[in-house]
C-alpha cells in the first residue's frame, strides 16, 4: 500500500487518503508524507510572518501622511476640504449623535465644528491594521482653540479605503475622554 501510495504521490503530488489529501515531502523521493493541509497552514505562516512588518511599516506612514493632511485643512478652517477626504459613501459618526453620510453633510458638520471654536486638531496613530485596500486605524486626538487651549480630547478609530491611490475615510468614529460634569 506504502509503496503505491508513494508512487501515486510521484505522479501527481496530492492523494486522498482515509478522508484526507495527502502529499509528498519532496519531489525526489516520498519517505515522509505530510497532510496537504498542514503544509499549506505553513506556507501561509511564513508569508504572513516575512511581509507583514514591511507592510504594516508603509501602511502606517501612509495613514499618518493622510492625517496631518486633515490636520493641516482644519486649521485652514475648511469643512468641504476636509469632506473630500472622504469615500463617497464615507460617514463620520461623532458619540451621542446619528450618523453623517454623503460629503455635502460631512462638510456641513465639520465647518459646525470648526466655527464652534476648534482651531486644531491633533492626530496620533495608535495603531494601524490593514490589507489590500483597507485598513483601520485606531487612535487618539486633541481638538484646541485659537489660543492653544484644549478643547477635548480622545479617541478614535477610522476604516480607510483605498480609492484613486489615496487613502479615504471610509467611517469615521470618534469620542470624548472627558468625563461629563457632575450634577
Amino acid at each position: 500500500m506504502r509503496r503505491l501510495l508513494r508512487t501515486n504521490l510521484r505522479r501527481n503530488k496530492s492523494v486522498r487518503v482515509e478522508g484526507e489529501y495527502v502529499s509528498c515531502a519532496s519531489r525526489s523521493g516520498c519517505g515522509m508524507i505530510y497532510p496537504l493541509g498542514a503544509r499549506l497552514c505553513v506556507a501561509v505562516m511564513v508569508l504572513i510572518g516575512c511581509s507583514t512588518p514591511l507592510f504594516a511599516a508603509g501602511l502606517r506612514s501612509e495613514i499618518e501622511s493622510a492625517n496631518a493632511k486633515f490636520s493641516a485643512i482644519a486649521a485652514r478652517g475648511d469643512g468641504a476640504a476636509l469632506a473630500s477626504l472622504y469615500a463617497k459613501d464615507g460617514a463620520v459618526m461623532p458619540a451621542g449623535s446619528e450618523p453623517v453620510r454623503g460629503t455635502q453633510a460631512i462638510a456641513k458638520f465639520w465647518q459646525g465644528a470648526l466655527a464652534s471654536g476648534v482651531a486644531a486638531i491633533e492626530l496620533k496613530t495608535v495603531e494601524v491594521y490593514g490589507q489590500g485596500a483597507t485598513a483601520t486605524e485606531v487612535g487618539e486626538y486633541v481638538l484646541q482653540d485659537k489660543a492653544g487651549k484644549q478643547l477635548d480630547r480622545g479617541k478614535y478609530i477610522v476604516i480607510w479605503r483605498r480609492q484613486d491611490g489615496e487613502w479615504k475615510l471610509l467611517r469615521d468614529m470618534f469620542s470624548t475622554n472627558i468625563p461629563p460634569p457632575k450634577t
